[in-house]
């Protein structure tokens, strides 16, 4: 395995966005980790892409299984993909939205979990070796629902108390943001950038409900453009020279920096997220190294 060539880790790389982003960047060139939980419909998809890549272009795919509803999972997925000689790139991808509440193995709200905590978790375990690779980048999926937060929802963090599905998704994805922000500012230095995205309103599955809220994401699918079109963003953050030392900003399909809400630029709020995420993975807040 060449130590030379650029490596991107994509999480949630099997289908939607993340397919699509491992698609181009390995057509390009790249060495791609693509994660999930299934091994088979990884494996289905590393297939695909590989048969997509032109030989004599340098490209590769493979898969590494982890299940983000589970931080043992995690911790072990991170094992593995500390294994590559280096990461230049770790896509933040995966996100489910869930028409109820459910909880995971680790008794945390799952989209709590998957959307925000695992990525907090699965980010801290790969930063030495994102920083061996300097410069590197984090690439951070949000989106602009995050504006349907009504709140940063601290005293009920894992939704026992109430949950509706557009605002609990909308909070995940504030999370995002908000965790985007605090790395960018604490990793200034170290030669790896932070950065977020809208990726556009996507067809993918992640809004496959039933019911009455079915029946409107099935209205909104008429609106919303193929996923292959949503490589575009995390793409242009992952390879853009224009962006090598680019921190801390959050992009949308204009391809350039724009300003996400209100809540999403409280510094006090990203530091009191931090801190709870911490605690809730078992890192120590300032060191970020495993203490449960």
């Amino acid at each position: 395995m060449s130590t030379n060539r650029k490596t991107a880790v994509i999480t949630g790389g099997n289908s939607g966005i993340g397919y699509q982003t491992a698609k181009e960047l390995a057509k390009q060139g790249w060495r791609v980790v693509i994660t999930g939980r299934n091994a088979e419909k990884l494996e289905n998809a590393a297939n695909k892409i590989e048969r997509l890549i032109q030989k004599g272009s340098g490209g590769e795919i493979v898969f590494r299984v982890g299940d983000y509803a589970s931080f043992r999972s995690v911790r072990g997925l991170a094992t593995d993909l500390n294994k590559e000689p280096r990461i230049d790139v770790l896509i933040n991808n995966i996100g489910i939205s869930l028409p109820n509440h459910q909880v995971s193995k680790d008794g945390n709200d799952m989209m709590v979990q998957v959307n925000h905590l695992s990525h907090f978790l699965l980010t801290h375990l790969l930063l030495d070796k994102l920083k061996a690779s300097a410069p590197a980048r984090i690439i951070n999926v949000s989106s602009k629902l995050h504006r349907l937060a009504v709140g940063y929802g601290f005293d009920d963090f894992n939704m026992e108390h109430s949950f509706s599905t557009l605002p609990a998704y909308g909070r995940t994805k504030l999370y995002n943001l908000l965790f985007s922000f605090e790395l960018a500012h604490r990793l200034k230095g170290s030669g790896v950038t932070v950065n977020a995205l809208h990726p556009g309103i996507i067809a993918t599955n992640i809004g496959d409900f039933k019911g009455i809220l079915g029946f409107v994401w099935l209205l909104s699918k008429l609106f919303q453009k193929p996923s292959f079109m949503a490589a575009r963003v995390p793409v242009f953050l992952a390879t853009s020279p224009k962006l090598d030392g680019v921190t801390g900003k959050y992009f949308s399909r204009g391809l350039r920096p724009v300003t996400p809400s209100r809540l999403a630029r409280n510094k006090q709020a990203a530091q009191r997220l931090w801190i709870m995420s911490a605690k809730l993975t078992g890192l120590d807040p300032e060191t970020g190294i495993l203490i449960g």
